[in-house]
């Protein structure tokens, strides 16, 4: 025992990093495959990317290299970082596809020693219909890969070194990442508005923990905008280098890190306060809708007659489709699909809903395995239709009734979004827009007597024609353009013109108006608009006498023709169409979505308050007209307006194209702001803000992005306010939209197929006495007990492919008492949906047992083990899986005499079939803290044979069969806010002409193990492998033994230090859990543990060689345990200690000491 403490001790720091569980038992989740798209991949390499897309998602891979590139410099100069290689970016066609993927699957089966993750550079996106949420993505990935670096190094030497000290809390991060991946915007500022502004509003930390990306998004909006941008790559410098973000604050800011959120906090109050507060919260009859958990509501639509809903709810990928009557609150579920899924994104698109004009269908757009379906619900006879789509629809964003039988889609196809019509009677698409642009939120609209579409696009000009994507990027902001149905006319009819304001969500009202979004002023209002004819120009027709006719525009003329070939000149005006807009709601709190019943004159908006999702309905005032609020959105973008008129004015901009079909009428409160101006002293000089006079000219340099910065940026640190007021408009880097810079040329002859690159995802060195390949010992090679094998140094590693579609892992152990070794070798192929795995393992270890003479009895036991698995995942937590085993067991008498010499090498073979259920849906919420439920229910089918190879081959399949039935269930409940209910129920038997025997007591890998020899163990050859049951504390192994176990465990886990603090620096302290648990269990041979006949009951008493004494009394089969323990985090291993008392046919034992490695149970 000694040896292996001091083992223990020498081998502790030689942990890489972080400890994982160490339950025997393998669960995990899946991926799922749903088609073949992902067989061919191409690469493209630019100058700092490598880009890769496969099938139809060319496009948008090229939107991805040249987004890449041109956003490249302006992150690294946000973060002034520099890194040398390049970054992969992995492209998807849509979210769906981006959750089929292997990347970041769960490993074969976990360790009790920490792994070192080599950090990797590999970037996902995917495309949602919108560039700029591609570029969105782009840019935090970029960010997310830079901060990696910046806080953990690049080398696998400081990789481990701050992956261990450094303790950031997770909004650092994903709110810099965010801050880098977009401005502050408006539906941010709306969020934040709603929590700042609620009663129970409780301070930055609580929203840290609720929210983290929010908080860290807008604190560190707060820190630019109050301390300069600069302030950001000198917080994260000085946090690496003092590992801590408490100095980092301290040493940058002047200000505690508390003290910096309390400012955090009175900022946004009073900016909010400033703007209205609560005074303009939506009017209307507010919309009962049952939803206590406050679940997201998606889709909500208003019926044709304005009395009915159906909307959607969506509690992490598990949806419900709901119809409810506005006057009753009468509701019932039209359509419910999905499963909770909080370990990948949540697909807040789907489902897609629409009324029929009739008002007695409601159609429903979902997808399934990757395929998108239209269900049609009829309302009267409560009947449903579900088709297929056409596979040509890579994703539908948006649907709408054109009549009864065709209605009008935004969807993807071949990675353009684009506007299409769809007739359900015949399944057939006619497509409207065919370019580059993004096209979105396509509505249909009723124009007087003509029937016309309405959509928001980022296009440039108003002109219809098919267009590739080149050099100029789809990112600009959203407007709203008219396409009539009844001329179907290549010029559209341009609604808006607002280059820093987006249009969203038309609708129509009546046969003259329409509505739809806006946040001109920050803040999604509801604008109001028609459509009016207007002369735009004039045009002059020229007949000649010979009949033919020559147009020309009225101011053109044509010099070469002579004039006494003209017959007849008419002037004819050409008559266009015009929008005519203003603001029909000023509402303090931005509206999320809209929905109108024309022929009811009502509306329904859908509005966040209080953090939850509330709809209003309300009679539609369309010619009301709207004094909207100025907030500091508008100021902003009045000062950007005014900048682009000066640098027109410079000659330093080009001059946006004029629109002539546009007029608005927004009615805007004109308060004019004052800037003010600080009135400098020339006769101090500044010593912290002065240049040098150089005695050359300036060379004048036209800037290619004009920014302004923050005032506060040039003060010094004495001069910062430590709760600034929200102050005058002022443009600065952090929330104006970020221009892109230059253009990258994109060339399709540098695009490459790709082919496999391996590379090493992680390598340990452990200390590890686990059970691999679940640690059957051949009881003939010890028929005196089960032998737990001692602490060995594990090493490890794995090679994976780009993708993750491929994998080989491989390892050796050496225990510490030298006796043997350990080898093993997994390829995985989980390019399919049917994952295939192949392993091979063996074993040596020498034993030495008792002898009745001087001379040692040592043997050897050699195991050869090959596997052949598959999965078949149903979905991401359910999965079939079958696993073929052939195995070998050779046990050699290690010569020491004459009578060793000649004993005959015994080999067993055997050839196995395990069948298995698996279900896992547990979420790791801290260190051994989980929550959820996983289970697995299997049988296994072994045969042994014999196959001689020395007198010729032969094989023979007349011996032994064995049949094992078995499960494991485990739930894990969260009590208390932060602790966990464990509770764990296993099983297990086996039959036939060979069994297993299961030793019951102890725990997983025990470091000092202990076997009880007073418990008989059975003598006979029926048995063919023994392995261990556990846990079952207060025992020595052995307390029960047996071919059936029963045991349940229970744990109450506590991790205490987090009640005391919310930041805890230590991950000793942040990681230490208080344990109470409580065993359960038997195990028995034969079919009752209660029988008389039972061999626990039987004990033999040799009295001599001629004469034994049988002695039978009883027992009690079941035995429990109780007790207390700790579980801490001790140089990157998870260190289990356990002090329990047994309970034995009522008897309560002396307590025993527990001490091991790993988690769970």
């Amino acid at each position: 025992m000694r040896q292996y403490l001091y083992t223990f001790l020498f081998f502790l720091p030689a942990a890489t990093l972080l400890a994982q569980g160490a339950a025997q038992v393998d669960f995990g989740k899946n991926r799922v495959q749903y088609h073949r798209d992902f067989d061919e991949w191409s690469q493209y390499e630019s100058e700092n990317f490598i880009t890769y897309w496969y099938g139809e998602g060319r496009f948008v891979g090229q939107a991805v290299v040249q987004l890449a590139e041109q956003d490249f410099n302006s992150i690294q100069n946000i973060l002034e970082h520099r890194i040398n290689e390049k970054i992969q970016i992995i492209v998807y066609t849509d979210l769906t596809d981006l959750k089929q993927s292997n990347i970041g699957s769960e490993e074969a089966f976990t360790n009790t020693g920490g792994q070192t993750k080599i950090v990797g550079n590999k970037v996902f996106v995917y495309f949602n219909g919108d560039h700029n949420d591609l570029r969105r993505q782009i840019r935090e990935g970029i960010a997310s890969v830079y901060l990696d670096a910046m806080l953990f190094g690049s080398n696998l030497q400081e990789i481990v070194q701050n992956a261990v000290m450094m303790n950031l809390p997770n909004w650092f991060k994903e709110g810099l990442v965010a801050y880098v991946g977009e401005p502050w915007n408006s539906n941010l500022d709306n969020q934040l508005r709603d929590y700042i502004l609620n009663d129970e509003f409780e301070g930055f930390e609580t929203l840290a923990e609720e929210n983290p990306r929010l908080a860290g998004h807008s604190l560190w909006y707060f820190i630019g905008e109050n301390y300069g941008r600069s302030t950001v790559s000198n917080l994260l410098y000085l946090t690496r280098i003092n590992r801590s973000i408490e100095s980092g604050f301290l040493y940058v800011l002047g200000s505690p890190y508390e003290m910096i959120g309390d400012s955090w906090a009175l900022f946004f109050r009073q900016r909010y306060l400033a703007e209205g507060g609560n005074n303009r919260l939506p009017d209307g009859n507010p919309v009962e809708i049952k939803n206590k958990r406050k679940l997201p509501i998606g889709q909500l639509k208003l019926s044709p007659d304005g009395n009915r809903i159906i909307y959607t709810t969506n509690e992490i990928g598990k949806y419900r489709v709901y119809l409810q009557d506005i006057a009753t609150g009468d509701r019932k579920v039209l359509l419910k699909g999905g499963f909770r899924n909080a370990f990948q994104a949540t697909d807040y698109n789907y489902p897609l809903l629409a009324w029929n004009p009739s008002g007695q269908q409601v159609a429903i757009l979902y997808e399934q395995r990757d395929v998108p379906k239209l269900l049609v619900y009829d309302l009267l006879n409560d009947k449903t239709i579900v088709e297929d789509l056409s596979t040509e629809y890579q994703r539908v964003y948006s649907m709408d009734y054109v009549n009864p039988i065709t209605l009008v889609f935004s969807a993807t196809v071949r990675g353009y979004s684009d506007i299409f019509l769809y007739y359900t009677n015949t399944r057939q698409t006619q497509r409207i827009t065919n370019d580059f642009w993004d096209d979105l939120d396509a509505s249909f609209v009723r124009v007087g007597d003509q029937n016309g579409i309405i959509f928001a696009s980022n296009r440039q000009d108003s002109l219809l024609r098919n267009e590739r994507l080149d050099s100029i990027l789809p990112v600009n902001t959203y407007d709203l353009y008219y396409y009539g149905l009844e001329n179907r006319s290549n010029e559209l009819v341009r609604i808006t013109h607002t280059p820093f304001a987006n249009e969203r969500q038309p609708a129509a009202v009546d046969t003259t108006w329409f509505s739809y979004l806006s946040d001109k002023n920050g803040v999604y209002n509801r604008q109001m608009g028609y459509l009016e004819d207007y002369i735009h120009h004039y045009e002059q027709l020229i007949r000649l006498h010979d009949g033919t006719d020559i147009r020309l525009h009225i101011d053109s003329t044509l010099e070469s023709l002579d004039s006494s070939l003209i017959d007849t000149i008419i002037i004819e005006p050409i008559i266009k169409k015009r929008a005519i807009t203003h603001a029909n709601t000023d509402y303090s709190r931005g509206i999320l979505s809209q929905s109108t019943a024309p022929r009811a004159g009502r509306v329904a908006s859908l509005v966040l308050l209080n953090g939850k999702h509330q709809a209003f309905v309300r009679q539609m005032y369309p010619d009301s007209v709207a004094t909207v609020s100025r907030t500091r959105y508008q100021n902003m973008r009045e000062v950007m307006k005014a900048q682009d008129a000066q640098a027109i004015v410079k000659g330093k901009k080009e001059a946006p194209p004029v629109t002539t079909i546009l007029k608005e009428a927004d009615k805007v409160t004109a308060h004019e702001t004052e800037i003010p101006v600080e009135k400098r002293d020339t006769g101090k000089v500044d010593i912290d803000n002065y240049l040098f006079q150089s005695e050359f000219d300036d060379e004048d340099v036209p800037p290619s992005v004009i920014v302004l910065e923050n005032e506060n940026e040039k003060k010094n640190d004495e001069q910062q306010p430590m709760a600034p007021a929200p102050g005058p408009a002022t443009l600065n880097s952090s929330s104006a939209p970020r221009q892109i810079q230059g253009r990258y040329d994109f060339r399709s002859s540098k695009i490459i197929p790709y082919r496999l690159q391996f590379r090493t995802d992680y390598v340990t060195t452990q200390l590890d006495n686990s059970l691999l390949f679940d640690g059957l010992n051949s009881y003939a090679s010890n028929p005196d007990g089960f032998n737990y094998p001692p602490p060995g140094i594990l090493l490890k590693g794995n090679l994976k492919d780009l993708f993750e579609d491929y994998e080989f892992e491989g390892g050796v152990r050496i225990p510490t008492t030298f006796n043997g070794s350990e080898y093993f070798l997994i390829y995985k192929d989980k390019k399919k949906r049917l994952d295939k795995q192949y392993a091979i393992y063996r074993r040596n270890q020498r034993f030495s047992g008792e002898s009745q003479t001087f001379v040692p009895n040592r043997r050897e036991v050699n195991v050869v083990l090959g596997q052949a698995s598959v999965r078949y995942p149903l979905d991401i937590f359910r999965s079939l899986r079958a696993t073929g085993t052939l195995r070998r067991d050779r046990i050699t008498q290690l010569s020491t005499d004459l009578p060793s010499l000649e004993t005959p090498t015994t080999s067993e073979e055997r050839l196995g079939l395990r069948l298995e259920y698996v279900f896992d849906n547990t979420l790791d919420v801290a260190l051994n803290i989980k929550n959820g439920t996983r289970y697995k229910v299997f049988t296994e089918m072994v045969k042994r044979f014999d196959l001689e190879l020395d007198n010729g081959a032969s094989l023979n399949f007349n011996k032994g069969f064995m049949t094992i039935v078995g499960f494991d269930a485990r739930h894990y409940q969260r009590v208390l806010k932060h602790s966990v209910l464990a509770a764990r129920l296993a099983g297990a038997t086996s039959f036939g002409s060979e069994k297993i025997l299961y030793y019951l007591g102890g725990v997983d890998n025990w470091l000092f193990t202990s076997f009880n020899n007073e418990i008989p163990i059975p003598q006979n050859d029926e048995f063919a492998y023994q392995t261990i049951a556990s846990n079952m504390r207060g025992f020595d192994l052995n307390i029960r033994n047996g071919n059936t176990y029963l045991l349940l465990n229970t744990e109450l886990r506590m991790p205490v230090f987090k009640y005391l603090s919310k930041r805890i620096r230590s991950p000793f302290f942040r990681n230490f859990q208080l344990v109470g648990f409580f065993d359960l269990g038997s195990a028995w041979e034969g079919l009752d543990p209660f029988s008389k006949d039972n061999p626990l009951n039987t004990s033999i008493i040799p009295n001599g060689p001629l004469v034994s004494v049988k002695v039978n009394y009883f027992r009690d089969p079941v035995v429990a345990g109780y007790g207390f323990g700790a579980r801490a985090l001790l140089f990157g291993y998870m260190l289990r200690i356990d002090y329990g008392w047994g309970i034995e046919t009522r008897q309560v034992q002396d307590p025993k000491l527990y001490v091991s490695l790993g988690m769970d149970f």
